[in-house]
């Protein structure tokens, strides 16, 4: 991975930058520094590498809970679009790289708010990838841009955070740390706390197995079992009661039986006596309703004639209303209307004449009343404007008069106030001039103030420097016996640091893990060896056997073959003689034979001996073709069991050929891996090969291990308590100078301070005196010797009134001077405005005169005041009114004329309808008479009234009378039928007693029985409950003991790993595994640290987290890690780092680096020695960059990306090179 390119925009204080790395001079140079102040954004260009490639940044990932509030929008704090600059509506980040396939890329993040307005809320960011070779967008969505970066680049979020962008500083801490510490370190850096979770799992897991054992061992003491005695007795009673509660069952079971014969005669003597009720109950109720009934038959029969008396009906309803329509119509005489409405139209007709001839005449006036009127209009409005005018101008006359006097009493107001004032000054003029001289007087007096504080505060910092310096005397003093002590404690220690290192020199820690390992391989491969032996001794035995089974399996298959051929020739023979004989007893050769002549030849042999030519023998043929058939079907049956043991022989020896070949292989393989082993075992040691106790030797190794990691802790410790006791006197030596340079100091400061207060006590003197010139007077000069702050304050509200009067005094004079010249200009307005009064009084006059006039012509026109319009549309109207009237009468007539014609035609329409109905109405009454004659015939008393109250009876009354009727004939039927049954089978049940007892016996004894029954029945359950209960829990135990077998071995399992790998924090699964990864990081570390330092290299002490330096150029001394200087301490913090990088990336080929801490704490010598090895990193062809604001660094390093603050709270980028 190897980035080509980064632009930024409107992203936190970068406003607008474009870095490529394609460009000179960045092509150039394999290391540049990214240079600028404190905040200046320098690591906001690593936030965009971040942003453009995964979405997010390291900076803002801690806090993902709390919120801000930015622009409107509640944002959390780890939100990256809280980097969207203040001000912007849009920011941007893209990265340009070459991926892990050689191919460039274009990574861009994008947020916005919306409508790209500043109160917009800000949108959801956009993240989009495009392939460069042909600018194809691969993705715009944020969660396929995420998994195919990761793709291209090979690292995720966390590995490109420690594989590109290095944090020194968390190495340099991760030297000093102890062994937790360290763990704890290494676990964050590698983002391995997963065995930190698996130890706390083992734990938990642990602690759950054990409580749930401990639960199923409780619940196992509260499972009773019965005793073999009580179990027993439970049993005999519980037989006991089965057999009586059998016997009470039987006997119940005949007493049932008589009480059940007893209740069925009851019971049908019952129905007997019921069938007799409802069969008399039915013959009353028949009795009791008879005329009802009775009536209910005439009303059906009456139902038919029911449209006839409708239709009856209607008809003579009919003819009454035509008799009324006739006599209605015959009444009406239209003449007299007609006479009237032509009078009305021929008085309309005149009133119209009159009308036009009105308007004929008075066309000629209404011409001449519409030229006075516009001529009186036009007068109105003139004299109308020239009134407005006149009232207009009076007004502003009026007001220039009240403003001129007005402005008259205002001056000589302010007139008035200018002498007071004016008298005021002259009362006390050292005021006043000290007043027009004020701010260089109050310039001296604040320059007093100034000093007088100066003073007083050099006064206070003498008192604490003096108290000071004696209580450094005496912290001095108390230091001495310390820095004796500890001293004494260094030398021990150095002591018992030589006579440890001497003690582990005796030991080689890497031949003794070399010998371990040797001595447990050849163990090992020894074990492997005589397994191989054993296992290829079976084996050749197992192959034997398949050869001697393969070879009886080929002779088989030999004889097999030959039996083969010969059931083939069978069958061939048997077939063919079949054949023979079906062809002799064919029906062609029977014919023949029937042909044959007795001493002549044969048409088809030639003989003339025909013994088969007299008789037709086809029973003999018959016999002869089933046996024939009989063998031949042997024949093939034989050869098709031949034919299938040779398939199945062949099966087996093809199966047999397979698992020879595979033993055969198998036996290359033993023979192949034996010879690898005894490679193996050849290789190592004379010693090793052949060992008597190997246990021995390798618990002897193991001590000696175990010492020479309890000697390194011990040194490792020492280590520690000889720089800590060195740090310690450092620190004393160093506090001991302090004090002493703090005590130089304060002699100094107070020296200083009196002459500082000597050249203040001057400097008030000529401030004073120069005050005295200005402001002379004695009282206030008094004032100030006692209270000089009261003074100057009150000197200070003087001056501001005296100002104040002044200010208002000049204000007065200016507004006078202007007030003279205005009321001159509003007296020369005043005169000009009466004479434009005077003018349009005459024209008001003229006007006027000429309205009069104009009014008097009009009166002789029209003495009414109504205009020509109005009085030409009143003519209008009236001969409008006039034609409408006559309009109405022509129509009042022709309507009258009509009416009288229709009167006619309807009289003789209904005149005949009335005839119609009067022959139809005959027809049906003719009909009704008839039917009615017919019926009384079947009821004697029926009258027409009669028929007309039928008629009027609602139908579903006597409908459901007529229902009822049947019912109640029905149900007496019915009873009748079942009275005569009932009778029958009671008879019948009373001829076949079951019982000689009484009922009342039967069910005493029934009851005796059944209570005996339920206590017994009650009995059993309960003996049953305790039987079922003693197998139940005797079931439950089986399968809880075994269950408690099951987890008590897990819960071993679950100890062991618990006693090896788990605790409540997950410390110790942690430190085992930090433990490996440790070595593994310290590997890729001494790989870039051999390029970086030749004369060092990391090891590990022991099997801890202990880390030492290996130093080469003191025959491979092992040091600790304390003593390392603060360049050498870079150095190795460095390749801690690029090892991390290394162990993060895997296989990843990464060609950018980016170091961002590290360098503001160095000296001079040892930032030297930093940029070296940055120097020698470069030289591998990665691309470093390094953050840092230290002169030293941006001398050193030609290339630079300076990042520098402008106003307005933005940074611009540029780059250069010296």
């Amino acid at each position: 991975m190897k980035l080509l390119g980064i632009q930024v925009q409107n992203l936190a204080s970068l406003a607008d930058a474009d870095i490529d790395f394609t460009q000179p001079p960045l092509k150039d140079t394999g290391l540049f520094a990214i240079t600028g102040d404190t905040g200046a954004g320098k690591s906001t260009l690593l936030d965009a590498i971040c942003l453009a490639l995964y979405g997010k940044t390291a900076r803002l990932k801690a806090d993902a809970k709390n919120k801000v509030m930015l622009n409107g929008d509640e944002l959390k704090l780890n939100d990256p679009r809280n980097l969207l600059r203040r001000g912007c509506v849009s920011a941007r980040a893209e990265v340009t790289f070459c991926g892990q396939d050689g191919s460039q890329y274009r990574a861009s993040w994008r947020v916005g708010r919306a409508r790209n307005k500043l109160d917009g809320r800000i949108k959801e960011a956009e993240h989009q990838v495009v392939r460069l070779a042909d600018d194809t967008v691969l993705t715009t969505k944020t969660t396929e841009a995420k998994q195919l970066l990761e793709q291209l680049l090979g690292l995720n979020f966390e590995q490109f955070s420690r594989a590109v962008l290095l944090a020194q500083h968390e190495f340099a801490a991760f030297l000093k740390a102890n062994s937790d510490e360290r763990a704890q370190l290494l676990e964050t850096l590698t983002g391995t706390a997963k065995f930190s979770v698996i130890g706390k799992a083992i734990f938990e897991h642990h602690k759950a197995k054990q409580d749930a054992l401990e639960q199923r061992k409780q619940s196992l003491n509260h499972v009773n079992l019965l005793s073999d005695e009580a179990l027993a007795e439970n049993q005999h009673t519980a037989a006991g009661l089965t057999a009586a509660i059998a016997t009470a069952r039987d006997e119940e079971k005949h007493l049932e039986q008589g009480i059940f014969w007893h209740q069925a005669c009851n019971k049908l003597a019952e129905q007997c006596h019921q069938a007799e009720l409802e069969q008399a109950d039915c013959q009353q109720r028949l009795t009791t309703q008879a005329h009802d009934f009775d009536k209910a038959r005439r009303a059906k029969a009456v139902e038919v004639i029911a449209d006839n008396r409708a239709q009856a009906r209607d008809m003579t309803a009919q003819l009454k209303q035509l008799e009324l329509d006739i006599s209605q119509l015959q009444q009406q005489d239209f003449a007299p209307q007609i006479r009237i409405a032509q009078d009305e139209l021929q008085a309309a007709q005149t009133r119209l004449s009159e009308a036009k001839n009105q308007l004929q005449i008075s066309t000629p006036a209404l011409q001449s009343l519409r030229e006075l009127d516009q001529q009186r209009e036009a007068n109105k409005q003139l004299l109308a404007q020239n009134s407005a005018e006149h009232n207009e101008q009076r007004e502003q006359h009026e007001a220039l008069q009240q403003r001129s006097e007005t402005l008259g009493a205002q001056l000589q107001k302010d007139g008035q106030q200018v002498a007071r004032l004016q008298q005021k000054c002259q009362a006390d003029p050292d005021l006043t001039r000290v007043s027009e001289q004020w701010s260089q007087v109050s310039g001296a007096l604040k320059h007093w103030q100034a000093c007088q504080a100066q003073l007083g505060k050099l006064a206070q910092e003498q008192q604490h420097t003096k108290a000071s310096a004696d209580k450094d005397t005496q912290t001095q003093q108390a230091l001495q016996p310390r820095l004796t002590e500890l001293h004494q404690q260094l030398a021990g220690i150095e002591q018992n640091l030589s006579v440890t290192q001497s003690q582990l020199s005796e030991l080689d820690y890497e031949t003794l893990q070399f010998q371990r390992t040797q001595l447990i391989q050849a163990q090992q491969n020894q074990s492997q060896h005589a397994q191989l032996q054993q296992e290829q001794g079976e084996h050749r035995l197992h192959i034997d056997r398949l050869r001697h089974q393969h070879h009886s399996l080929q002779q088989q298959l030999k004889d097999t073959e030959q039996q083969d051929e010969l059931t083939r020739q069978r069958v061939l023979l048997t077939q063919e003689n079949l054949q023979q004989v079906r062809f002799r007893a064919s029906d062609s050769v029977s014919k023949l034979r029937t042909q044959l002549v007795a001493g002549q030849e044969c048409m088809v042999c030639g003989s003339t001996e025909h013994p088969y030519g007299v008789d037709h023998i086809d029973s003999h043929w018959q016999t002869l073709i089933a046996d024939f058939e009989s063998q031949y079907q042997a024949a093939e049956q034989a050869r098709a069991q031949t034919q299938q043991r040779y398939h199945d022989l062949v099966g087996q020896a093809e199966q047999c050929n397979g698992q020879l070949q595979a033993a055969l292989q198998h036996e290359a393989q033993l023979n192949s891996k034996l010879a690898q082993i005894a490679e193996l075992l050849a290789q190592l040691p004379v010693e090793f090969r052949n060992i008597a106790d190997p246990q021995a030797l390798l618990a002897q190794l193991d001590h000696k291990l175990q010492t020479y990691s309890q000697l390194s802790k011990t040194q490792q410790q020492l280590w520690q308590q000889q720089q800590t006791a060195q740090r310690d006197i450092q620190q004393l030596e160093q506090q001991n100078q302090q004090l002493q340079s703090q005590l130089e100091r304060a002699a100094q400061a107070m020296a200083y301070a009196q002459t500082r207060q000597t050249e203040l006590a001057t400097e008030q003197q000529e401030t004073l005196s120069q005050i005295r010139q200005v402001y002379s007077t004695s009282a206030w000069w008094h004032a100030f010797e006692q209270s000089p702050e009261q003074a100057i304050t009150q000197l200070g509200e003087q001056v501001h009134v005296r100002q104040q009067q002044l200010q208002q005094l000049s204000e007065l004079q200016q507004k006078i001077d202007e007030g003279e010249q205005q009321a001159k200009l509003l007296r020369q307005q005043s005169q000009d405005k009466q004479a434009q009064l005077d003018k349009t009084a005459h024209a008001r006059q003229t006007l006027t005169d000429k309205g009069d006039v104009l009014t008097r012509e009009r009166t002789a026109i029209q003495p009414l005041e109504i205009s020509a319009d109005n009085w030409h549309q009143s003519l209008l109207d009236e001969q409008q009114h006039a034609e409408s009237t006559q309009a109405q009468a022509t129509q009042r007539v022709a309507d009258l004329r009509q009416a009288q014609e229709s009167q006619a035609l309807t009289l003789a329409h209904k005149q005949q309808s009335q005839q119609q109905l009067q022959e139809s109405l005959a027809k049906v009454q003719s009909r009704y008479q008839s039917w009615l004659v017919e019926l009384q015939t079947q009821f004697d008393t029926l009258s027409e009234a009669d028929v007309e109250a039928l008629l009027q009876w609602d139908k579903s009354q006597w409908q459901a009378l007529l229902a009822e009727y049947e019912a109640v004939s029905k149900a007496l039927h019915t009873a009748q039928n079942k009275h005569i049954h009932l009778h029958e089978e009671l008879a019948s049940l009373r001829a076949k007693p079951v019982t000689e007892q009484g009922q009342a016996q039967l069910t005493e004894r029934l009851a005796q029985l059944q209570q005996a029954r339920d206590a017994n029945q009650a009995q059993l359950i309960s003996v049953n409950t305790v039987l079922k209960q003693h197998e139940d829990n005797q079931a439950y135990l089986a399968e809880q003991y075994e269950a408690l077998q099951a987890q008590q071995a897990e819960y071993e399992h679950w100890h062991l790993l618990n006693r090896l790998l788990g605790d409540a924090t997950g410390k110790t699964m942690r430190n085992l595994a930090q433990t490996q990864t440790l070595r593994i990081l310290l590997q890729y570390a001494n790989h870039h640290l051999s390029s970086l330092s030749h004369r060092y290299r990391l090891t590990v002490i022991g099997q801890s987290l202990e880390i030492a330096i290996i130093d080469r150029d003191m025959a491979d001394e092992q040091r600790s890690v304390n003593t390392l200087s603060g360049g050498e301490s870079f150095l190795v913090s460095l390749a801690l780092a690029l090892g991390l990088a290394s162990l993060s990336s895997n296989q990843v080929q990464i060609n950018s680096l980016f170091i961002d801490e590290g360098f503001g704490t160095l000296d001079p010598q040892t930032l030297s020695v930093a940029l070296d090895a940055l120097d020698a990193l470069q030289s591998q062809g990665r691309k470093v960059g390094v953050i840092s604001h230290v002169a030293e660094m941006t001398e050193r390093v030609a290339t630079q990306i300076k990042v520098q603050k402008q106003a307005g709270g933005f940074s611009s980028v540029t780059i250069s090179e010296r």
